[in-house]
């Protein structure tokens, strides 16, 4: 992923190649801390908070006693339906009493502008003006890691820096991911993204080892991702004939066609089986060049947007929640909930970020909410609650298990569609799978 490189560009849409436990090496490091307790499950009301968690002495900030102040964070330009999923998923909340006595503010979604600078002093302005509690629909790549930590502010996001990840299982972070660490700085192992994949290409082609060419950006950070990411293809039962970053930067590039002829003789002179695109908006252009010279294979991209459904016509996308066209009861109440509060907007990239994040927020919340009330909400105790979570909507999204999702996406979770020019249709259904694949093995 070339989110070093224009990341302004590339970083709405690069996501799902990160959370399908595809390797994504980005410009922020990691996060250092301790190793973690045992997991547990969130998502209702704890009776035994008492025994938990400890009352919180003198003022929370955020918190009046009777309304708790949440904002979002991030790319504000590029994924303007955060707003609207944090948004829809804080009204139902307030709509159905979730927890009698307590509501929820959403107050903005502040823009970062994709720089690291704004997104200290945004984060600085939501925290010490606004009064935030906690972050949720967090779509930044600087988060203040320090000043978060500094002032205790739990954020929920997208996982687009490594502040969300740890060496080792831990329950001392305070950012947490929908898919937990999307972009460790030096992994060990590979979340098992590509199976899903596999069984469709190796069901199309005919073939046991269907050969794929995988690709990306021509960047120290973009051939890390593409070499890394060539474990776990590999381990799903590819032939990884090619794994290189070829696409160059940062400058744009105005002819992609030495590109296009370096894939179609990338197996041994030949077209491979499959080509798949890590290259965020680059892959439009390569398809289209592509498809130009007759290229029969089949073009995996992670570009799952109704905007695209005629440029990409004929492609398979790998998806992070369960797709569209079959929707389940929890699909229909995710997107009724947004709808509620913007008629026209659809279940996108943004608007599924903010909501799924802001759900996170709030089976951890109600975690911290013992029988009697709400004498245990402040933002430590709710840290402390979704560091040992495992967070699901399910029948959507999930599950995302902590604190072992510090370390990598567990489990890693997808779905495949193929885009026949006007909709998107399910060829392999959403599921989820616990292996992993040793990086130096």
């Amino acid at each position: 992923m070339r989110l070093c490189r224009n990341a302004g560009r590339d970083v709405a849409l690069v996501a799902l190649v990160a959370m399908l436990g595809i390797s994504v090496v980005a410009c922020s490091s990691s996060s250092k801390s301790s190793s973690g307790s045992k997991t547990t499950s969130g998502g209702s009301n704890n009776s035994s908070a008492s025994a938990q968690f400890s009352k919180p002495s003198g003022t929370v900030r955020g918190f009046d006693g009777t309304t708790i102040k949440v904002a979002s964070l991030g790319i504000k330009g590029q994924l303007p339906g955060v707003e609207f999923g944090a948004s829809g998923r804080v009204k139902r909340f307030n709509d159905t009493n979730e927890i009698p006595g307590v509501k929820l503010q959403y107050v903005e979604f502040a823009d970062d502008k994709n720089d690291r600078a704004t997104a200290l002093s945004e984060a600085r302005r939501l925290v010490a003006q606004q009064q935030a509690f906690a972050i949720v629909g967090d779509t930044s790549a600087f988060n203040p890691l320090a000043y978060f930590q500094q002032q205790k502010v739990p954020y929920f996001g997208w996982g687009f820096d490594g502040t969300y990840c740890s060496p080792q299982p831990s329950t001392s972070l305070w950012g947490f991911g929908m898919n937990g660490c999307l972009i460790p700085d030096n992994p060990t192992a590979m979340p098992d993204g590509a199976s899903s994949l596999y069984k469709y290409v190796a069901q199309k082609t005919g073939k046991q080892h269907p050969t794929v060419a995988l690709f990306g950006g021509d960047v120290p950070s973009g051939n890390k991702a593409v070499t890394t990411s060539a474990v776990d293809w590999k381990g799903a039962g590819f032939d990884v004939v090619f794994a290189k970053g070829i696409i160059p930067g940062p400058a744009p590039v105005s002819d992609y066609t030495p590109y296009v002829q370096q894939l179609l003789t990338s197996n041994h002179g030949n077209p491979p089986d499959a080509m798949t695109c890590l290259a965020a908006t680059d892959c439009i252009p390569m398809y289209k060049g592509l498809t130009g010279n007759n290229y029969g294979g089949i073009f995996i991209s992670p570009l799952y947007s109704d905007l695209l459904l005629s440029a990409m016509k004929g492609s398979v996308v790998f998806t992070m929640f369960a797709p569209n066209d079959q929707p389940t009861p929890a699909n229909k109440q995710v997107l009724s909930d947004i709808k509620s509060v913007k008629a026209d907007q659809t279940l996108d990239l943004g608007a599924a970020a903010g909501y799924f994040t802001t759900d996170m927020f709030i089976q951890a919340l109600k975690k911290v909410v013992d029988a009697n009330g709400k004498a245990y909400i402040s933002p430590d105790n709710v840290q402390k609650a979704a560091a040992n979570m495992t967070w699901q909507i399910k029948g959507l999204m999930g599950p995302t298990k902590y604190p072992e999702s510090t370390v990598r996406s567990t489990p890693a979770c997808s779905a495949v569609v193929v885009d026949d020019g006007t909709q998107w249709k399910t060829v392999v259904p959403y599921s989820c799978s616990y292996k992993t694949w040793p990086v130096n093995g």
